[in-house]
């Protein structure tokens, strides 16, 4: 046969494949989920951010595929999702709080996973957060003022009367001018001091009614209620050192019995209210 005559095809080869035998359907696509993690790039995406594992495009600079949770972003690379703000449309995820499209699964920001995670709806307002309510630093503030006043009120070191009588008795009561006083406890500069804490003790008193009935509204305190606390802390310690210095340790020498005889009940009722002091005012301050 020569190289100008046509060849003959093989019979025994079989006939020709037609065009439909020729052609071969894609393969179907696989079940994202069911696809191994790729590698991730060692920088943040650029303009784009096609998941490498299911194909999904994602807003650019997520760290995280909406769709299947792959990461994007190598780990320790800052990530560029912004939280919007306006939370319509959106579902904050539960373990970091960003805001993510409502049809997402996965978060953008740190991966965890939004399904079961209800968005808000549009025309419902969410509740506001209240902020706390002191309680028990105001009670302990108002049980402190009552006992200061009624210290006030009993029989005070120097003599069988009391502040308030000496304050306001006739004839002789210094009135308001407590300090006209001064000198009738003895015991130098301990006893003025003293007495000069214990004579206007219902100033005090109105101070911690005050920083009671604000505490209840306002749970946390402002500088002017720390100012006015510190105060109070120092007035009510002043009171239990004096009494312990005056009445307590300068009392008459000899046994216990004696000295606790010695004492005016005034003096232990501004002990006990003093310690009382203490404790609201520091329960207090903690909550600032």
């Amino acid at each position: 046969m020569t190289d100008d005559q046509p060849r003959q095809r093989d019979e025994s080869a079989g006939p020709p494949p037609g065009e439909a035998e020729a052609y071969a359907p894609p393969p179907p696509s696989p079940d994202p989920a069911a696809l191994p993690a790729h590698a991730v790039p060692a920088t943040p995406l650029g303009e784009t951010s096609r998941c490498l594992r299911c194909g999904t495009e994602n807003r650019p600079g997520i760290a995280f595929c909406r769709e299947c949770g792959q990461r994007l972003v190598a780990p320790g690379a800052a990530s560029g999702a912004t939280r919007p703000t306006t939370p319509l449309g959106m579902t904050a995820c539960p373990r970091c709080g960003t805001h993510n499209r409502a049809d997402g699964s996965f978060c953008a920001n740190c991966g965890a996973s939004l399904r079961g995670v209800a968005p808000p709806v549009a025309g419902v307002s969410q509740p506001a957060t209240q902020p706390g309510r002191a309680v028990l630093g105001p009670v302990v503030l108002l049980i402190a003022a009552i006992g200061i006043l009624v210290a006030w009120l009993l029989p005070f070191a120097g003599d069988a009367g009391s502040l308030f009588d000496r304050a306001f008795g006739a004839p002789g009561g210094y009135g308001v001018a407590f300090w006209t006083d001064y000198g009738s406890l003895g015991h130098g500069i301990a006893g003025d001091a003293y007495f000069g804490l214990a004579a206007p003790a219902p100033i005090l008193a109105g101070l911690l009614a005050a920083l009671a009935a604000v505490g209840i509204v306002r749970g946390s305190p402002g500088m002017g209620q720390r100012v006015a606390l510190i105060v109070s802390l120092a007035w009510g310690v002043g009171l239990a050192i004096g009494f312990v210095i005056v009445e307590f340790l300068g009392g008459p020498a000899g046994d216990l019995l004696v000295t606790l005889r010695a004492m005016s009940p005034g003096g232990i009722i501004f002990l006990l209210a003093g310690l009382i002091v203490l404790i609201g005012a520091v329960t207090r301050l903690a909550r600032a």
